[in-house]
């Protein structure tokens, strides 16, 4: 079981981002937000959890229908070769 995320929580993750060099991406997770931001600048994006979700769900299911899609072009040229 998982504890709710009350408290701020942040951490330097292994991502490395070009602004001003190279620098690693610093993560604060607060409630439902995450806070992305380059180690060293103030300046930070911040995300909803939900969003996240959405669009992570969302990229799964295109790169679903781009695969049936690729197998499908790729299953009827074999069949057009069969019957020529």
């Amino acid at each position: 079981m998982t504890t709710q995320s009350i408290c701020r929580v942040r951490r330097e993750t292994s991502a490395l981002v070009r602004d001003r060099g190279m620098r690693p991406v610093i993560v604060t997770v607060i409630g439902a937000v995450i806070e992305l931001r380059p180690k060293g600048l103030r300046k930070a994006e911040v995300l909803d959890l939900g969003w996240c979700y959405y669009q992570a769900v969302k990229q799964r299911v295109m790169a679903d229908r781009t695969e049936r899609q690729r197998i499908r072009k790729s299953s009827g040229r074999r069949k057009e070769r069969r019957h020529a």
